[in-house]
């Protein structure tokens, strides 16, 4: 009995000496950290480096790039509407009162320039066509008229030459058959005659004086007479020039003034919607067809408005369509008053629409407002948005976000995606040697998506800006399966 006693008690003794053993190290005071255990945490990070196939990073969406220091960016996120391009948005309307004939464009219908959107019957169109004809044919006699006064013109001057080169007049009547001029024909004739009657008689005078058995006084008188006659005669001949490039002038006049009139009905009827062609086709039409004018489009655009049908009366104070350019458009931002300080002109502006699927278009500040809005305080801002794939439509809601650049030295910066957190402090994944590897980094406030880099990397180094999340998910399975 006694000795089981003895074994009782040792046994207990040695249970004692084990819990204090125990009870002792569980309240070990803790040692401060020392000045290493922050390398000692970056190592153990480095060792939780992971090496990926090209085939592996492409299935975890893993993008790689080098970063650098950049100037901090704000990126302000405002909302808008779209709105069609004033500038590139007409009014298509008749010029004159008139029945829409037929219909050939429909809404939404994209248009080239020149097409033809409806024609209408006017007659206001069609006199002014008639008018034109009629102005055509006296242009034609007008012209004929003038050409055949050129030619005459040039046929007398000619043959009143040549008759006064002859030596009789006789000989000039034969000249002078060829021109058909009645009167001042015969005044010529006449002082040819006189003059070849004076010529004679100086001639009979002079031979008598010369034998002396004229009068000195009749040879006087005869030379006289000669004179006046050839005084006459230039004066009758150079009447009849003048008379000549008179009725030339005349006929000029009369075809300048017919072409006159001919080109202000072209211009009237281009401004009722006729073009050359359809002057030109109208002008063959057979009697008694009304020609048409056409509403034609000014330039490439789609029809955003159509309010007219066949048979309907148009006039020039109308809406029948209207029609916009949509390769560019505006988007209408209303930005703060408060943050109007970071907006200026030609400032790239990311506008993305409010559906789905999103789209998403930069375009450039064109023009800031200059009056605030009393019930929201904002500002119109102008941006002009290229539109070639018809994403945008007027009236559209969208959202943009416009980066302005803070003042202050650029300082290294890494995207928002690149940091994730691993035992709860940051890092970013750095491929070095062919394996991408967590290294803890301090970091500062986010700006516009970014965030800045205080210390943990330097600039040229290859990190993760895509897929840091995937990766994080790696290192923590593994991290799992091992406990």
């Amino acid at each position: 009995m006694t000795r089981w006693l003895l074994v009782g008690a040792g046994i207990l003794g040695v249970v004692l000496v084990a819990a204090w053993i125990v009870a002792g190290r569980t309240r070990a005071p803790q040692l401060p950290k020392s000045d290493s255990a922050a390398e000692k945490k970056s190592e153990e990070h480095e060792s939780e480096s992971l090496r990926l196939s090209e085939e592996q990073r492409r299935a975890l969406g893993i993008t790689v790039e080098a970063i650098a220091p950049r100037a901090p960016e704000l990126r302000l996120t405002v909302t808008g509407t779209i709105a069609a391009n004033p500038d590139r948005t007409v009014v298509v309307a008749p010029r004159t009162p008139g029945r829409v004939v037929r219909v050939l464009a429909r809404l939404g219908d994209t248009v080239d320039a020149g097409a033809t959107l409806a024609t209408l019957d006017s007659v206001e169109a069609a006199d002014a066509l008639g008018e034109l004809i009629q102005s055509e044919s006296a242009v034609a006699v007008a012209e004929a008229r003038a050409e055949q006064e050129r030619q005459l013109n040039t046929a007398k001057l000619r043959v009143i030459e040549a008759a006064r080169q002859q030596t009789t007049a006789e000989g000039a009547l034969r000249e002078l058959e060829k021109v058909d001029r009645g009167r001042p024909k015969q005044e010529y004739m006449s002082a040819l005659a006189k003059l070849e009657l004076a010529q004679a008689e100086y001639e009979r005078e002079r031979l008598l004086v010369e034998k002396k058995i004229g009068a000195r006084k009749d040879l006087v008188r005869a030379e006289k007479e000669l004179l006046a006659a050839r005084s006459e005669l230039a004066a009758i001949g150079e009447t009849l020039k003048l008379t000549a490039r008179q009725e030339l002038l005349q006929a000029e006049e009369a075809l300048k003034q017919a072409r006159a009139q001919r080109d202000r009905l072209r211009a009237k009827l281009h401004l009722l919607g006729f073009s050359d062609a359809a002057l030109a086709a109208a002008a063959q039409n057979p009697a008694g067809r009304r020609a048409v004018t056409s509403l034609v489009a000014p330039f490439r655009g789609t029809v955003i408005q159509r309010q007219v049908t066949e048979g309907q009366l148009l006039d020039p104070a109308s809406t029948p369509f209207k029609l916009a350019d949509l390769s560019t458009v505006w988007a209408l931002l209303d930005v703060p008053e408060t943050e109007l300080g970071w907006v200026r002109p030609g400032q790239a502006v990311t506008v993305e629409t409010g559906g789905a699927p999103k789209m998403s278009h930069t375009g450039r500040v064109v023009y800031i407002g200059d009056v605030v809005t009393e019930q929201t305080r904002t500002l119109k801002v102008r941006v002009e948005i290229p539109n070639a794939e018809r994403h945008f439509r007027p009236g559209m809601f969208v959202s943009a976000q416009i980066a302005a650049r803070q003042p202050g030295p650029a300082v290294l910066m890494v995207p928002k995606a690149a940091v994730v957190y691993l035992d709860e402090g940051a890092v970013v994944f750095v491929d070095a040697e062919g394996a991408l590897r967590p290294r803890p980094v301090e970091t500062g406030p986010e700006l516009g998506g970014w965030i800045p880099i205080r210390k943990g990397l330097t600039a040229g180094e290859r990190v993760v800006t895509e897929g840091a999340l995937a990766l994080k998910a790696q290192i923590v399975k593994a991290k799992l399966g091992e406990e």
